[in-house]
């Protein structure tokens, strides 16, 4: 019941610094594999869970847990397609998140991000820093 309530008050506290109704980018999409210099490989954990929703009102939800493990995070953000970029800003992070969830700077209150992201047909890459690397989700349409 908490979570449930939690989720429909982030979704009603969201704000519109990054709202943008016209952005391409809506549904809900599921990592799938990974690109890593050049070769797709599966997820380093096949047991991972890693979803995003994204809102035509400009509201973003991240969500990860693991199959046959207990706990989860979750955090909401405003975001904005522009330019061939991801902007994000979180607004909400789910209080009942498990404890390793502190460590992981996409669940951090207030953290703001610029990734840059190909939207293709049935499909997202999410180009992501590694270092001096490059690391890119291949995200895939949930149906």
């Amino acid at each position: 019941m908490k979570k449930i309530l939690f989720v429909l008050l982030a979704t009603a506290l969201a704000c519109s610094v990054y709202a943008d109704t016209e952005s391409p980018l809506h549904g809900e999409w599921t990592m799938t594999s990974m690109i890593y210099r050049g070769a797709e490989v599966p997820p380093l954990n096949p047991n991972l869970n890693l979803r995003w929703s994204f809102y035509e009102n400009g509201t973003e939800r991240l969500y990860w847990s693991r199959l046959n493990e207990p706990g989860f995070c979750e955090r909401f953000a405003n975001y904005k397609v522009s330019d061939g970029r991801l902007l994000e800003k979180v607004f909400a992070v789910n209080p009942l998140n498990n404890r390793e969830c502190l460590q992981d700077p996409d669940m951090q209150l207030g953290r703001e991000t610029v990734t840059r992201i190909d939207i293709q047909p049935q499909q997202i890459l999410l180009h992501l820093a590694l270092g001096d690397e490059e690391l890119i989700y291949v995200l895939k349409e949930v149906l």
